[in-house]
């Protein structure tokens, strides 16, 4: 893997770390009153905000490393094993 591939993958997983922690700090204090609290509607929006934000990170992590691959040797390997039109 290349040092530019490993720093991103450094940055998103910071940044995927900030969005948990923001999940739990929300879910902490939406749970912590019992007079105040959270309904689950609340809860599962929360939820779903979280895993919108990291499915959006995972697909442009995925994206990034694909577009990394050096496909030469793929390629070349795939026109052998394909026959030859006559």
């Amino acid at each position: 893997m290349s040092g530019k591939v490993d720093v991103q993958t450094d940055l998103k997983i910071a940044q995927i770390e900030r969005l948990i922690q923001d999940f739990k700090s929300k879910f902490y204090a939406g749970t912590l009153d019992p007079d105040d609290f959270m309904t689950i509607t609340e809860i599962e929006l929360l939820w779903s905000e979280l895993q919108d934000k990291t499915n959006k990170i995972y697909s442009d992590m995925v994206r990034e490393l694909m577009s990394e691959v050096d496909e030469r040797n793929l390629i070349s390997k795939k026109k052998e094993s394909t026959p030859k039109k006559e």
